[in-house]
């Protein structure tokens, strides 16, 4: 299953809601950055921190809106 994390604040959903999504979609989420996360979930002001580490990993950055479409694939 993957692993997704988010950082900032993303649009019209609360975190809760986020993990919800993505559990019910046999996914994980996970609280920091690390060689195990799949996706990094960008919104709103995030953590620059954590974003420059994804990309030290080469871990796929992806926006709301990719993250939806994704889900709608495979849901």
């Amino acid at each position: 299953s993957k692993s997704f994390l988010v950082t900032g604040k993303l649009t019209g959903i609360s975190r809760a809601e986020v993990k919800s999504l993505i559990e019910e979609n046999s996914g994980i989420t996970v609280s920091a950055v690390s060689k195990k996360l799949n996706y990094l979930i960008i919104g709103e002001k995030p953590t620059s921190k954590k974003v420059n580490y994804a990309k030290q990993l080469n871990i796929n950055i992806i926006t709301q809106e990719e993250w939806l479409r994704m889900l709608n694939k495979t849901s």
